[in-house]
């Protein structure tokens, strides 16, 4: 058994788990009090006491001045009368997904756990229930792993003690914090409190991934580092005794090496050599529920988790439930879909590793830093293509529907000079050879002859007349 000092350089060996390596899709939810007033974002809490703000003024217009109704008041109204874990955990599981989480506090300081830190907490108010608790056994009952998502690292300068706010009132500190004025340094009992929180969920819950928002990378923690480090090393060593594979997820705002780096509605422009994630909405502005989403066309779903898992990364897909514990029509819809084609193409995304080139065509994906470039569309054509591999099968997806079949440019034969010493020996993998042995080829969801030839280096394939999905459509070579 493997034990862990709070070093980095201890942290920095733990190894990714190899489930991890092998989903291509996880689902979440962004679950909590500000799913009732479903207005703008997630961000309503801390906005609504912004003067000038829009959720300052359509709090007032709508629920009353913020002297008499505050951010608590939505607490009640938040009673999740119809949540049912196991029906969540179901369409995860459905739509294609290899791990489920929740959040279980954001930056609002209401947690979805039972706890004994904090009396604001699911099972004590609101839906008067372990949310988290229901899902992490939900999620072992159907075999999916459990992530919980931990945004409070944000809470010391999340609302504004001001104004004879409630926020300021010393009695509502355990949702609020300890009432500051802005620009104040963060005592050691606010990092006590964010550790003591985690370690909560770790020992009650046994997570398999700990995720944590960008909060944890501000100066406050840098200049107070032992706090994170010693949260890692108590969740590696207690993971080792469970003789459970886990890693923790951060924005790149740990040392290099460390976990598992997530890459908010982003992703990566090429091959990496390390598995990493890609956090994102169903809807192209919101985290959680609200009363105009806007929700993202399947097409931009399905080919952004493709695209992801041919540079070696996965896609956790968020969803925003309503207050009452149901999910929204046009979000479900979307889960069925995406369901609809992992049945079909799933063999090609889950279990494989990138080729020694993601792909080809002329789509540029861009991924500048803050650039958020997920929530707007990428169109792709059906002259783009990704490329995954399993052991000797060669799997190319085409992101558009071709009329004149799929030519591919870079697969056969041949590698770049580029790619053959910087990762042919680190992904261990080679192109198509020349075809001495017959390949076996066929279009996934199709019981239709495939035919195919190589000629000039290229490898041509004839799709047949009849699509067997709407969206990335996979073709599967086996060689020999």
């Amino acid at each position: 058994m493997t034990e862990y000092d709070s070093s980095w350089d201890s942290l920095r060996t733990h190894p990714i788990p190899r489930w991890f390596d092998d989903a291509a899709l996880g689902v979440y939810f962004h679950w909590g009090p500000y799913a009732v007033p479903a207005f703008e974002d997630e961000w309503y809490s801390r906005n609504m006491y912004i003067e000038g703000s829009d959720a300052f003024r359509h709090h007032r217009e709508e629920w009353g001045p913020q002297e008499e109704f505050g951010y608590k008041d939505f607490v009640p109204l938040f009673t999740g009368e119809s949540f049912d874990a196991d029906e969540w955990v179901k369409r995860c599981k459905e739509a294609g997904a290899s791990f489920v989480g929740v959040t279980a506090v954001h930056a609002d300081g209401f947690l979805l756990w039972d706890s004994e830190i904090s009396e604001w907490n699911a099972a004590n108010v609101g839906p008067e229930q372990d949310v988290l608790g229901q899902l992490s056994r939900a999620a072992r009952k159907h075999g999916l792993k459990f992530v919980p998502t931990f945004h409070h690292g944000y809470h010391w300068w999340w609302y504004r003690h001001a104004n004879g706010w409630d926020t300021a009132d010393p009695e509502y500190a355990g949702l609020y914090g300890e009432p500051h004025e802005p620009g104040t340094e963060p005592p050691e009992s606010f990092f006590r409190d964010w550790q003591a929180k985690i370690r909560e969920v770790i020992d009650g819950y046994r997570p398999d991934l700990l995720w944590f928002d960008a909060g944890i990378g501000s100066d406050w923690f840098v200049r107070n580092d032992e706090y994170r480090r010693e949260i890692l090393a108590y969740y590696y060593n207690r993971a080792e005794e469970w003789d459970r594979e886990v890693e923790v997820v951060h924005k790149r705002q740990l040392p290099h090496g460390t976990g598992i780096v997530d890459y908010e509605r982003a992703r990566k422009e090429g091959v990496a050599e390390r598995p990493w994630l890609t956090d994102t909405s169903i809807d192209r502005e919101s985290w959680c529920h609200v009363s105009n989403p806007d929700y993202k066309s399947v097409s931009t779903l399905i080919t952004g988790i493709v695209d992801r898992a041919s540079k070696n990364g996965c896609t956790f897909l968020n969803v925003g439930p309503k207050a009452d514990g149901t999910i929204p029509a046009g979000a479900q819809a979307r889960l069925d879909e995406i369901g609809d084609w992992f049945a079909v193409n799933g063999a090609g995304v889950d279990g494989t590793q990138p080729w020694w080139t993601f792909g080809e065509g002329p789509t540029q994906v861009k991924s500048e830093e803050r650039q958020f470039e997920q929530a707007t569309q990428v169109a792709f054509t059906p002259e783009d293509k990704r490329f995954t591999r399993k052991d000797d099968t060669l799997y190319v997806f085409v992101l558009g529907w071709p009329e004149d079949g799929v030519t591919v440019e870079t697969a056969v034969g041949q590698r770049s000079s580029q790619w053959a010493g910087r990762w042919g020996a680190a992904l261990d993998v080679d192109p198509l050879p020349w075809p001495d042995d017959e390949y076996t080829v066929e279009l996934l969801g199709s019981d239709d002859p495939v035919e195919w030839s190589v000629a000039d280096a290229r490898l041509h394939v004839e799709l047949p007349a009849t699509k067997p999905c709407d969206h990335a459509y996979g073709v599967r070579i086996e060689v020999g």
